[in-house]
């Protein structure tokens, strides 16, 4: 059955008939709230990780639920998307840095070759790189077109297809690298970013990440307690967060760059999440979700801080 269309009042008074509660938010800050910073529909998806009861003939009713509660979560994904959005471009920029220097120190490869056998593995390819629309990529397709190197066609695809390319390079040479499963995550979470997806609508571990052997390999690693690694890197947000974290430290190359985007990481994810921590002291769902993923970070933050003192 469709849902009726809400006003902003309807869509309060349907919160409230969910038992979302106004006491610290109040309904005229949440009103505004909705009209100038984000939407129901979107702002819902956080009740996720909330306890709710089902009652025979009334619903779904949630438990201790504030609209404040809702409002910093999204709060807080959208600081976090932010953030991240720069890591993750970073994870794209110097993983290009990576391969280029690998290929700069290879004598059994001129750029050309590796790129021509890519292609002709990929027929398709060519047609997918005329749909670019910029004036700057299509410039370099017209110019180059037939004759690609490793150092113009990095410049044209899209962090998928740099993907592949990479992956097909180094398993070719095996130089030494950073494994391509884990740059794809680190694709995964850039093209939510991209996209604007909430990250933190569904915290619970019983949302299984697929594939989470190695986040908790990395985690235990890093000195993590291994059945708590083992729980949380069943959430995607934490699975995601860990295997970004560790592709950017492993690959980014400046200490510039890992000390300046760790400080803002931290400033957020140590530092701001702690503001309202209070709302989640009795969830069982988030509140060990926004601890770990402190943990996570504090191992990385920490490390370029000791590199500093030394």
């Amino acid at each position: 059955m469709a849902n009726n269309k809400l006003n902003l009042e309807g869509q309060i008074q349907q919160m409230k008939s969910k038992n979302i509660g106004f006491n610290i938010v109040k309904e005229p800050e949440a009103l505004e709230y909705l009209a100038k910073h984000t939407y129901y529909f979107r702002l819902k998806h956080y009740a996720e990780n909330f306890e709710k009861i089902k009652k025979p003939g009334v619903g779904t009713r949630y438990l201790a639920l504030e609209f404040a509660h809702l409002k910093e979560l999204s709060l807080l994904d959208l600081y976090y998307r932010r953030v991240m959005f720069n890591i993750v471009q970073d994870v794209e920029h110097y993983a290009k840095i990576q391969l280029l220097n690998a290929l700069a120190r290879n004598k059994k490869e001129n750029g050309y070759d590796i790129v021509n056998e890519y292609m002709e593995k990929r027929k398709y390819l060519d047609k997918e790189l005329s749909r670019h629309q910029t004036k700057y990529a299509k410039g370099l397709i017209e110019k180059y077109r037939g004759n690609f190197a490793v150092w113009n066609i990095i410049e044209v695809q899209t962090f998928s297809q740099f993907i592949d390319l990479y992956d097909m390079y180094f398993e070719k040479y095996q130089q030494k690298h950073v494994d391509t499963k884990y740059i794809n995550v680190v694709k995964n979470l850039r093209n939510s970013i991209a996209h604007n997806n909430c990250l933190m609508f569904n915290l619970h571990p019983s949302a299984t990440a697929s594939d989470t052997e190695d986040a908790i390999r990395i985690a235990v690693g890093m000195g993590l307690d291994e059945d708590e690694s083992r729980e949380m890197n069943h959430v995607t947000f934490i699975k995601e967060l860990n295997i970004t974290l560790y592709v950017f430290w492993n690959i980014v190359t400046s200490e510039e760059e890992k000390e300046f985007q760790l400080e803002l990481l931290h400033d957020l994810v140590n530092k701001r999440f702690n503001r309202h921590m209070f709302y989640f002291e009795n969830n069982n769902i988030v509140l060990p979700v926004l601890k770990y993923a402190q943990k996570l970070v504090k191992f990385y933050f920490d490390k370029i801080c000791d590199n500093k003192n030394h």
